[in-house]
């Protein structure tokens, strides 16, 4: 589909701090929190109460010029259910509405970025064209399709929230402890004669190692390329 590369978390952040609509410092945390915790930017500032999800679908349907959908007021063919594996529609909280020929017509939660579009496309051999939906409509009709979404979606939760307590509290004290041991054997050092040669080979012996000189990295392949682009349907409205 035509413009979907406009559709990233960035974008829509600098409209959002254009706008005064959130504060600067809220839409920092939540690109972070995106990028440490994989949670997804708009859900991020919904679930923190800094905005509606209707005043951001109704941001996002006007700046992008894409169509918006109620997930639950459509009929989704049984070939759209089949279509994406179930998976990838938990993951990215997206419902497929309908097929037609190469093209999956989908509710996004607010928005999908255009990377994690593009991922979908070439590893599903499809184009997608987007609707804007809820992130509340799309769970809940997931739950309808699928009756263990709410069990996966409680696991995922845990998940994210075990690794951002081992990042919290497992790496920082463990290099606090490589650097004081370093600083501790220097201090001997000086206040024993006796110990100063013991105490200035542990000091070497702390010291970090060289990083190893930069070598050639494996050359990037092509993606696939991905099916070609067809008229959308006829319900949905020109996009940019």
């Amino acid at each position: 589909m035509k413009g979907i590369e406009k559709l990233t978390s960035v974008r829509l952040a600098e409209i959002l701090t254009e706008r005064a609509v959130v504060s600067s410092e809220v839409i920092t945390d939540a690109l972070y929190a995106q990028d440490k915790n994989g949670e997804a930017f708009a859900q991020i500032l919904v679930t923190g109460g800094h905005i509606t999800e209707w005043d951001l679908a109704k941001l996002v349907t006007e700046h992008f010029n894409l169509p918006f959908l109620m997930a639950a007021n459509y009929q989704i063919s049984e070939d759209a259910k089949k279509r994406l594996p179930k998976e990838v529609l938990f993951q990215h909280t997206i419902v497929p509405l309908d097929v037609f020929g190469d093209i999956v017509c989908i509710a996004m939660p607010v928005i999908l970025s255009f990377d994690d579009m593009a991922k979908i496309q070439r590893e599903h051999n499809c184009d997608l064209f987007p609707y804007v939906g809820l992130i509340s409509e799309n769970k809940k009709v997931l739950t309808d399709m699928h009756k263990d979404y709410p069990m996966w979606l409680e696991a995922e939760q845990k998940r994210r929230e075990e690794a951002l307590r081992k990042r919290n509290t497992g790496g920082a004290k463990a290099n606090d402890g490589d650097w004081m041991s370093i600083f501790d054997a220097g201090d001997m050092a000086t206040k024993d004669p006796v110990a100063k040669e013991p105490a200035k080979k542990k000091v070497e012996a702390a010291k970090p190692a060289p990083a190893a000189p930069s070598g050639g990295g494996l050359k990037p392949t092509a993606p696939p390329k991905t099916a070609g682009q067809q008229t959308p349907p006829p319900a949905a409205p020109p996009t940019a």
